[in-house]
């Protein structure tokens, strides 16, 4: 298997704050996601055996209207150290669906992000790969690396602005 997906990400924000951002539902209905959808719905039991269950959906504005449902099953967490889940696209009941523009995407990735302090700044660390995968599967995850790592980089700088936010009130 190739190697797996990864990305790190510097905030400028204590660990504490970082922490919450990742583990409160108030907090990741802000910011969670990629660029240019928003959180509609979202409950998070952020705890081993706990899940994270989310809906988005694009600009209100927009032409068409189009829904998101994912959701993370939590395996491991340490508080403010790491967390380990597998996230998968689901229905809206938390069931676990195939991607439904891709179907040939994997149904689970197994991932892990740790935080680690340095003074006033946290940097996040997120690795995954897909688990119980086909081979067809694991390769068009492993294709598209390079658009998950933009992907990635627009849901954090979405964290960016909302730890200034939270820094300033």
């Amino acid at each position: 298997m190739p190697e797996p997906f990864r990305i790190s990400h510097v905030v400028k924000a204590p660990i504490g704050v970082v922490w919450d951002a990742w583990t409160r539902e108030e907090e990741l209905l802000q910011w969670w996601g990629p660029a240019g959808l928003e959180m509609s719905y979202c409950a998070a039991d952020v705890k081993p055996g706990g899940k994270f269950h989310y809906l988005m959906t694009n600009e209100p504005d927009a032409n068409e209207v189009f829904e998101m449902w994912g959701a993370f099953d939590y395996l491991e967490v340490e508080p403010q150290q790491r967390i380990v889940f597998v996230n998968y696209f689901s229905d809206e009941n938390g069931g676990k669906t195939r991607h439904h523009l891709n179907p040939d995407w994997p149904l689970e990735v197994k991932s892990t992000l740790t935080f680690v302090e340095d003074g006033d700044q946290t940097l996040i660390h997120l690795e995954g790969a897909p688990i119980n995968a086909a081979p067809h599967e694991e390769d068009l995850y492993f294709q598209n690396l390079e658009s998950m790592r933009i992907g990635f980089g627009g849901t954090f700088a979405q964290l960016d602005e909302h730890l200034a936010n939270a820094l300033e009130n």
